[in-house]
């Protein structure tokens, strides 16, 4: 009887082991990686964090910030804790003022997918002008 639980434990080790192993190279479609990166740069959480949560491998939004040409967060959170004299007016101001950087980071997230979406459209018009010889793009003529 001991033989067999040591054997299934380690069988039941070694399959979590690998179901691990697997769910972190499963590919994500590309909804759901930007909704990681939304999340990753709209909160303080670390890269290592959100891959923990995700169960990803630790460069995995490294390397999706790089694919999708995403800027990374500037700064990142203090590894000192504030003084216990900071009053509560300042914490408030701070708290909005966090919000606001937030809002921002989500804003340049945006920005940079419709930037991304405007120069694909682009770029087919312009496949399509060459390839059909047809003028898709209005020309302004002066009437």
């Amino acid at each position: 009887m001991i033989f067999t639980y040591k054997v299934c434990s380690v069988l039941n080790k070694l399959t979590h082991i690998s179901t691990l192993i697997m769910n972190r190279f499963v590919k994500k479609n590309k909804e759901e990686s930007l909704a990681i990166l939304r999340e990753y740069l709209t909160t303080e959480q670390s890269k290592n964090a959100i891959c923990r949560k995700y169960g990803l491998d630790r460069n995995w939004v490294t390397r999706k910030l790089i694919t999708f040409a995403i800027s990374d967060k500037k700064g990142g959170v203090p590894m000192k804790k504030l003084p216990y004299n900071v009053s509560p007016e300042k914490n408030y101001r701070d708290s909005e003022r966090d919000a606001l950087i937030r809002r921002i980071r989500e804003l340049e997230v945006e920005l940079r997918e419709t930037e991304m979406a405007r120069d694909a459209y682009d770029e087919m018009i312009r496949l399509a002008e060459r390839c059909y010889n047809i003028p898709i793009r209005k020309k302004s003529a002066a009437k």
